[in-house]
């Protein structure tokens, strides 16, 4: 899984921001590690394609807090 930015947590603070995010883990073994989800929703659309063929799409979401899974970034 991969994310533009994040925040790490440490002893209930926000510590410190992590750009260029990944995280390992199978899905639903993450899924079943989010512990809360924020109310602020949103979506960016943008276009996927190939070969000179695209399609709209779009990705989004809440903020959300996974418990204990491993993150690397810059």
């Amino acid at each position: 899984f991969q994310a533009n930015y994040g925040y790490l947590i440490e002893n209930g603070e926000t510590t410190q921001l992590v750009r260029d995010v990944s995280m390992a883990g199978q899905i639903l073994e993450v899924l079943a590690k989010i512990d809360a989800i924020g109310e602020d929703f949103s979506m960016d659309s943008g276009t996927c394609g190939k070969s000179g063929q695209s399609v709209p799409s779009m990705s989004g979401g809440p903020h959300a807090r996974i418990r204990e899974i491993p993150v690397g970034g810059a």
